[in-house]
């Protein structure tokens, strides 16, 4: 069995090239830039902190040192549909400490596919604790997110993979092997040595042709002038800087709404109660957002999606929080499952961020009266008793 840990990296390359190491939970464990981060080096640097499982851009098109770092480790790359904003970025990385801005685009990278992955490991959580498959938890995930398949497909592909080594240690032990498991075992070989045998093939062609496109790369430039290449670079470099310019020009006016919009609230803010937003009730989910959000006894909170939840988050948040707020609907088992007083977020005016969420106070108390609160208690109430017998 592999029990490397399960890692997610982030690259920003340049002439300067930085990279985020985080582990499978969202936590960073080594952050560093440098100007001579070749593929290889990249490569060696990273995999002795564990295995690459998904690689992170903060860029719509993935670059090439990106693509072909993910290739070689045969993970897989996770890119936003449009290029990350300097204030999203700028929003995950506050409470991190980092050198230059090339460590911190690539930390805004790494957790950008963290979180675009986070809801798809709490639903792995989830079935590893109903179904008692704790002992394989980061092979579903790493199975999972590099080969795109379902959950219950992956166990699928880790069990028969367990049948085949049971072969294996069933011929070391007895030493004898039955004509069934063997021709199961040469087909598998004959399969992969022709395989081999095409990758090779390939190699040896992507050799050839990368030597001949090195050949010609330098004798075009030798052709060149030395002042052709100063023009060339001048007129690169104005049309980067215009560029910039209008980017920071939209980041400024986003952050002027944004600050305007807050400013609304912050000034009227006794007409507003302020809850605390997390995007499901999973494991992953509270541990990476609790480092900021602190969730204490009496706060109410904003959920995305309380279909995921963790058992061990609701233990934890059972005598904190009263009262939920949630966005998508909510199916009637988890419902009664869930020790908290639900509130459906349609019918009301919610001024939300990545963090927090402001509801106005009038439009709060209108929803709170529809909720029989006393049935809910008592209901609550009765579980428990329930479990107590039962155990």
């Amino acid at each position: 069995m592999n029990d490397k840990k399960l890692l997610i990296v982030g690259v920003d390359p340049g002439i300067t090239t930085g990279y985020a190491v985080l582990d499978i939970e969202g936590s960073l464990i080594h952050l560093d830039s440098s100007k001579q981060l070749d593929l290889s080096l990249l490569i060696s640097k990273t995999i002795g902190f564990g295995k690459v499982v998904l690689v992170g851009t903060d860029k719509a098109k993935v670059p090439s040192l990106v693509e072909s770092f993910a290739t070689k480790l045969g993970a897989r790359t996770a890119s936003p549909e449009e290029d990350l904003k300097i204030e999203e970025k700028r929003a995950m990385i506050n409470n991190f400490s980092f050198n230059d801005e090339h460590q911190g685009d690539a930390l805004a990278s790494a957790l950008f596919a963290y979180k675009a992955t986070r809801q798809l490991l709490d639903k792995i959580d989830f079935f590893v604790e109903r179904n008692k498959r704790e002992d394989i938890r980061d092979r579903i995930k790493e199975v999972v997110i590099i080969k795109r398949v379902s959950i219950k497909n992956a166990v699928s592909i880790i069990d028969k993979k367990d049948e085949e080594s049971q072969i294996i240690e069933k011929v070391i032990a007895d030493k004898k092997l039955n004509e069934a498991d063997f021709l199961r075992i040469y087909n598998k070989l004959k399969r992969y040595e022709a395989e081999i045998k095409l990758i090779k093939a390939h190699n040896h062609s992507l050799r050839r042709d990368i030597s001949s496109l090195q050949k010609y790369v330098i004798k075009k430039k030798e052709v060149k002038s030395y002042g052709k290449k100063a023009a060339d670079f001048r007129e690169g470099r104005i049309r980067f800087m215009g560029n910039l310019i209008g980017l920071k020009e939209n980041e400024i006016e986003q952050l002027k709404a944004s600050i305007k919009k807050m400013n609304d609230v912050m000034s009227n803010i006794n007409n507003f109660y302020i809850l605390k937003r997390l995007g499901t009730l999973g494991a992953n989910e509270f541990n990476f957002k609790n480092k900021i959000l602190n969730i204490q006894k009496n706060d109410m909170l904003l959920v995305d999606n309380l279909d995921i939840a963790s058992d061990i988050v609701v233990k934890m948040l059972k005598d904190k929080v009263f009262v939920i707020v949630h966005k998508s609907p909510v199916s009637k088992k988890i419902g009664n499952m869930l020790p908290f007083v639900l509130m459906g977020a349609e019918n009301l005016k919610i001024y939300e961020n990545d963090y927090f969420g402001f509801i106005e106070k009038k439009h709060f108390e209108t929803e709170k009266g529809k909720i029989d609160w006393a049935r809910k208690i008592v209901d609550d109430y009765k579980r428990e008793k329930e479990d107590l017998i039962s155990w």
